[in-house]
């Protein structure tokens, strides 16, 4: 089944929360999800952790810390055992990096709209480029939008989003929106559905938004495997 490494050579640039919003949805609606945390600031696995502390069920694997030489092994085990693989990379380019992209069926690129992060965003296309020139085949991937502003979208935000498809770069449909909800999540180690309005605020539009964006996901990932 599917691998889908998320990467983007920024820190800051919400690779772990469209990780975790990503696996949490996909595992909330029936699938078996595993999430291999190679991020040095490891805050899946802590957030894993800290729910096995409170005696809390997680409602996807986690695999905290790969060694490089051992990385291919686990995302080959994981994808037999696993309807979806969910791998979230560190934020600079290394073999780490080379080896997940080398077997991922979907790479996300998550991107703040911003003049910097969307050329940085940029740079882990040109990544993505080198590494399938090396493997001798293409690697699927998208930009997806980051942290957007719920009410309003920017003159900067339009102008950004305008270049990328001027420039035929995939941009998945839907982008995840910046939400207390999705800070929550962390802070209380729970999932969307756990979190109370009683301490979240617009918790039911972060659902919905997860729920957008899993799909959008899901549709990319069975567009390039078909393709």
């Amino acid at each position: 089944m599917p691998a889908i490494s998320v990467a983007n050579p920024k820190g800051g640039a919400g690779k772990t929360t469209l990780t975790f919003v990503v696996a949490a949805e996909l595992a909330r609606n029936g699938a078996s999800v595993a999430v291999i945390d190679a991020d040095p600031n490891a805050i899946i696995a802590k957030w894993g952790r800290k729910r096995e502390s409170k005696g809390r069920v997680t409602p996807f694997e986690i695999v905290s810390a790969p060694k490089e030489s051992e990385l291919v092994k686990v995302i080959d085990s994981l994808t037999k055992s696993h309807d979806f693989v969910l791998i979230d990379l560190e934020g600079t380019a290394s073999r780490m990096t080379s080896r997940a992209f080398a077997r991922s069926h979907l790479v996300l690129i998550p991107f703040n709209l911003s003049p910097i992060d969307a050329e940085l965003a940029a740079n882990a296309v040109s990544l993505i480029h080198e590494e399938a020139e090396a493997l001798g085949r293409s690697i699927p991937f998208r930009l997806v939008r980051s942290r957007d502003n719920a009410a309003i979208e920017t003159k900067t935000a339009r102008r950004i989003t305008s270049a990328i498809r001027e420039a035929d770069l995939p941009l998945l449909s839907n982008g995840l929106v910046e939400r207390a909800a999705f800070r929550d999540v962390f802070d209380f180690a729970a999932t969307l559905d756990e979190l109370s309005g009683d301490t979240t605020s617009g918790l039911e539009a972060a659902r919905r938004n997860a729920f957008e964006v899993a799909n959008a996901v899901v549709a990319a990932v069975r567009e390039e495997i078909e393709a």
